[in-house]
C-alpha cells in the first residue's frame, strides 16, 4: 500500500500529511461552529449532534459498514469526536455525550468565556474573539476560520500562561 499521492504540479505527497492536513482543517471548522453556536447562545448550554457536522449514522449503517462511504464517515465521527475531547481536556467547553447521537450539555467554560470576550488590539481592537468567531462561521472560508480559530486557541494559552 502506497503512502504518497500525487499533487496536481506532479510532486509527491505523504497521504499521512493529507490525512492530518485535512483533519486539521476539519477540526478548525469544527471549534469554530461549536464556539459559534456556544458564544451566541451563552449561558445556555446546548445539545450539539453529529448531523451539524454531516456525521450521522444512517438507519442503514450496519448494512454498509464496511463500505468506502462508513469508513469515511467513521473517519469524519472520529475527527468530531476528538476536536470535542481536545476542547474539553484543554479547558475549553463542558459536555456530556451518548457516542451515537449528539453531545449534551455543551456550554463553555469561564476560560473560554474569558477568551471569547477579549477584543485583542492586534486584530481591530473593536470586535470580540467570539463575534470574530461567528463571522468566521458566516464567511466559510477554511483560511479564515483557520486564523480565527488559531487566535482563539492561542489567546487561551496566553491567558494561562501569561
Amino acid at each position: 500500500m502506497s503512502l504518497f499521492a500525487q499533487s496536481a504540479n506532479g510532486s509527491l505527497i505523504d497521504e499521512r500529511e493529507l490525512c492530518m492536513s485535512k483533519n486539521l482543517e476539519l477540526f478548525n471548522q469544527q471549534t469554530a461552529e461549536i464556539f459559534a453556536v456556544l458564544w451566541d447562545n451563552f449561558p445556555v448550554q446546548q445539545v450539539i449532534t453529529y448531523e451539524k457536522f454531516n456525521a450521522a449514522l444512517p438507519d442503514d449503517y450496519f448494512d454498509q459498514l464496511n463500505s468506502p462511504e462508513m469508513k469515511a464517515l467513521n473517519q469524519l465521527r472520529s475527527v468530531v469526536e476528538g476536536t470535542f475531547t481536545f476542547l474539553k481536556e484543554n479547558g475549553y467547553i463542558q459536555y456530556e455525550t451518548d457516542h451515537q447521537t449528539y453531545f449534551r450539555d455543551v456550554r463553555l467554560t469561564e476560560k473560554a468565556l474569558a477568551v471569547l470576550n477579549k477584543k485583542p488590539e492586534a486584530l481591530g481592537g473593536t470586535e470580540t474573539m467570539g463575534d470574530k468567531i461567528i463571522s468566521a462561521v458566516k464567511d466559510g472560508t477554511p483560511g479564515v476560520i483557520a486564523g480565527a480559530v488559531t487566535n482563539l486557541l492561542t489567546l487561551g494559552v496566553n491567558l494561562v500562561t501569561g
